[in-house]
């Protein structure tokens, strides 16, 4: 299809996960990666979280319309359903050359209303203690560590579950937590502060300072500005 749309597009390869993504992308410095959410062995965004400043424009490509807004957290160019249709790849290769590009489109303004109607108020955690349900405005944040991740919660309390902080950003609303950095996601709500101090940082309720990743800064600001409302 890339062929069909312009013979100046240059293919420099193609991978099937992340350890050959990754590899691929260190080896020919792309412009722009098509990028797939479900590959061998693990997802688009954990590919994306090993680069700490994305020097590549991205589109995604992929059959599961629920990763849009998360996919926008990464500042993507654009995000195709599966199947792809011709006239929606050749508007997004065109966005590869506009900067800025929009990060919030009208789809992607559709898909929030639709998150918020189906948010849940409760989250189940299973700690060594046994399960513990919390309410999702009692997280202030999240941090990972390794394939563990620790709940940070408005009592002073911290929950650790035996589950990588992806599998909890795939799930919790995308209205209220917007993953700041490769550690941390955050409660919206609990945001009190976006400091300019050593590149980004974040200040939480509790006084807590988080580092903000600088290629999530701008999707950030506009995400923490549209909840504020």
């Amino acid at each position: 299809m890339l062929e069909r749309i312009s013979p100046s597009i240059e293919i420099v390869g193609e991978a099937d996960g992340v350890s050959t993504g990754l590899q691929l992308i260190r080896d020919t410095r792309p412009d722009a990666v098509l990028l797939d959410i479900t590959m061998e062995d693990g997802t688009g965004f954990e590919l994306l979280d090993f680069f700490p400043e994305l020097d590549f424009k991205v589109i995604f490509t992929t059959a599961h319309d629920e990763f849009a807004l998360r996919a926008f957290e990464y500042a993507a160019v654009d995000y195709l359903l599966k199947p792809i249709q011709n006239k929606a790849l050749m508007r997004a290769m065109e966005r590869i050359g506009e900067t800025p590009h929009p990060l919030f489109s009208d789809k992607i303004k559709l898909l929030l209303e639709h998150a918020k109607q189906h948010t849940p108020n409760n989250l189940t955690l299973h700690t060594q203690e046994g399960l513990i349900i919390i309410k999702l405005h009692q997280i202030l944040y999240l941090e990972a560590e390794n394939s563990y991740t620790t709940f940070y919660l408005s009592d002073g309390e911290k929950q650790v579950v035996s589950k990588p902080i992806g599998d909890f950003e795939a799930h919790l609303p995308v209205e209220l937590f917007f993953r700041i950095h490769q550690s941390y996601l955050v409660n919206l709500e609990a945001v009190r502060k976006i400091l300019k101090e050593e590149g980004a940082t974040v200040v939480m309720c509790n006084g807590t300072k988080l580092p903000l990743a600088r290629r999530r800064k701008e999707a950030f600001i506009e995400a923490a500005r549209r909840f504020a409302g």
